[in-house]
């Protein structure tokens, strides 16, 4: 149907209603790919022999896309119909890693399918901002996205069993070949855009998000709690494959229990995101993130893998919807494609370096295994800090207020403020 050339709001209940029922639609076949190849491809690479050098470019690939991103004001889609061409060629690159599943091949396939997201990614927030009432905003993507993680967890455990009898890449292709179809719904969503807006170039777009005061504070905190997320991604493969023997179907498992801890939590963060805000939120999820990463560091049977599976299912969804809820808070509509690939720049140099450190360490032998985790652990640990120090409206409060006073006088205030120091640099330059 394409778009509607009026800024005022969709008329009636029944139109919101479908493009919600197209949103989730198109949502299911992101979840279904992106799932297979964040949760599945890393593990049947390491199974085919791929060194933990080559599973970080695979982990490498969705930031150094979003990197990218940061041009996707000028190069992007600007229509559904563009997102839905960017979402379906992506998924169809799924399908050529199954034609030639060559380590360096699946890495520029991988990264083709993570730019199509980066780029159609600023276009997605510009419709939510325009389809959906701002009272219910927060519920009514919690609800797509509660359909975008079942899917997720679906395909994962699918998907895992499957690839103990019939093969990893077919997996993979299939996903693809599903993904593309399904992205075929975009097309049919009316939402009161400009098509003729300004496209913004990178320059523009960096400095929209760096005119957005909280929103640096947010990246600065989400720099070091997802950086330290991202690096163990890679060790994530060595724990379940080399530390604890595990099959295909295992990690699918531990790929579904993830994605269901994300649908049920979903519809909850993004209604508490209407009401308290999105601060308060991302504190909770960074909190469960670190738990998560603490655990599987010194895991030593799939049951602890299973427990963390589930701590960081929810605490993806706080943040997913946190970081959703804070853009819609602090940026205008104009302005909201901009302000999304200035953020996603900035996680995509961030996630680009990250899953390389620590694998190169285990890899050369300067770090084990639990060692590099530790590493990562603190520096997510940095980054829960950094949340935790944001007031509800986003403002950094001073570190020694987070410290309660009989430990003050202990000289944990100097600690602090040393701290402090080690991360103030990053806020001040962003």
């Amino acid at each position: 149907m394409g778009i509607i050339g009026s800024a005022t709001a969709l008329p009636g209940s029944q139109a919101l209603r479908r493009n919600v029922l197209l949103d989730l639609i198109s949502l299911v076949g992101v979840g279904i790919t992106a799932s297979v190849v964040l949760s599945l491809l890393p593990g049947v690479a390491r199974h085919a022999g791929l060194d933990p050098v080559g599973i970080a470019l695979l982990a490498a690939a969705p930031f150094m896309a979003n990197l990218l991103g940061l041009f996707a004001g000028r190069f992007g889609p600007r229509t559904p119909r563009g997102m839905t061409i960017f979402r379906a060629t992506g998924a169809l690159l799924l399908v050529g890693m199954f034609l030639m599943p060559i380590p360096v091949v699946m890495a520029a396939l991988a990264t083709g399918y993570w730019i199509s997201l980066a780029f159609s990614s600023p276009l997605q927030q510009r419709m939510w901002g325009a389809m959906y009432p701002t009272s219910e905003r927060g519920r009514l993507i919690g609800i797509v996205s509660t359909g975008k993680a079942a899917a997720a967890g679906a395909a994962v455990l699918v998907g895992g069993i499957l690839a103990d009898q019939v093969g990893g890449m077919l997996v993979v292709a299939f996903a693809g070949a599903v993904g593309a179809v399904l992205a075929l719904s975009s097309k049919r969503i009316e939402v009161p855009l400009e098509e003729d807006a300004p496209r913004p170039s990178a320059r523009e777009s960096w400095a929209v998000f760096r005119s957005r005061p909280v929103l640096r504070q947010v990246a600065a905190a989400q720099a070091f709690y997802g950086g330290g997320l991202i690096a163990a991604g890679p060790l994530y493969a060595l724990v379940q494959v080399d530390r604890l023997q595990l099959s295909m179907a295992e990690i699918g498992l531990l790929g579904i229990l993830g994605a269901v801890a994300t649908t049920l939590s979903c519809v909850f963060w993004g209604s508490m995101a209407d009401r308290r805000g999105s601060i308060p939120i991302m504190r909770i999820g960074s909190a469960m993130g670190l738990v998560s990463i603490v655990i599987y560091t010194f895991a030593p049977a799939v049951g602890f893998l299973m427990a963390a599976s589930i701590i960081v299912g929810i605490a993806n969804a706080a943040t997913d919807m946190g970081l959703v809820s804070v853009i819609a808070e602090e940026v205008p509509q104009e302005d909201r494609a901009a302000a999304v690939s200035g953020l996603n720049a900035l996680t995509g140099a961030r996630g680009m370096f990250a899953p390389f450190v620590a694998s190169i360490a285990v890899q050369s032998g300067i770090l084990s295994l639990t060692g590099a985790l530790v590493l990562c652990a603190a520096a997510t640990g940095i980054g829960a800090l950094m949340y935790i120090r944001l007031s509800q409206a986003g403002v950094p409060r001073p570190w020694s207020e987070l410290v309660p006073a009989p430990f003050l006088s202990l000289g944990i205030g100097r600690g602090v403020r040393r701290a402090r120091a080690l991360v103030a640099g990053v806020v001040t330059s962003l």
